[in-house]
């Protein structure tokens, strides 16, 4: 009977746990992982928010080579990933803050890779957030000594700008 392969696009909850392979026990390596996937539902106002349950959170577990593999990585709680897999028994647990019961979907994995367009994202949303920071304190430091850029008798404006005048026409 065919299944159907299933995909995880989400943040690590924690640092994976690897069992190393026991040979005298004739166990397998074994490496799981919970992956936190952000719900988005539409509110009464029309627009999109986090729902208010919480993140979606899948157990992702690997087996054998690919383990071994995987633990090389050295994956850490945070790091974007994407999983692939066939859909497992969900873990059935009792809560400790309220005694009721619930599950999460587990994921026999197949694949595991690190997501790079989410991890470059971060990097230009951590560059931006750096460069209004930096803007910001240089328009303050600016701001005390008027004109003058720290007394170096460079006026700022555009009336003494020297590239100006190497531009002939408009810029293509």
């Amino acid at each position: 009977m065919p299944q159907t392969v299933s995909q995880v696009r989400g943040n690590l909850g924690a640092n994976p746990k690897f069992f190393p392979a026991n040979d005298a026990e004739h166990r397998q390596a074994y490496w799981t992982a919970n992956v936190y996937t952000n719900r988005r539902v539409k509110g009464a106002d029309g627009n999109y928010q986090d729902d208010p349950r919480g993140p979606e959170k899948n157990t992702v577990k690997f087996w054998g080579r690919t383990a071994e593999t995987l633990n090389r990585l050295d994956l850490r709680q945070g790091d974007p990933v994407v999983a692939t897999g066939y859909q497992g028994e969900p873990e059935a647990y009792i809560s400790q803050q309220d005694n009721k019961p619930y599950a999460h979907n587990v994921l026999n994995g197949v694949t595991l890779c690190v997501d790079s367009v989410r991890v470059e994202q971060r990097k230009e949303r951590e560059a931006s957030r750096d460069a209004v920071a930096t803007h910001d304190e240089g328009l303050q430091a600016s701001a005390g000594y008027g004109a003058d850029w720290a007394g170096d008798g460079f006026a700022a404006g555009i009336d003494n700008d020297p590239y100006a005048a190497a531009q002939s026409g408009p810029v293509r």
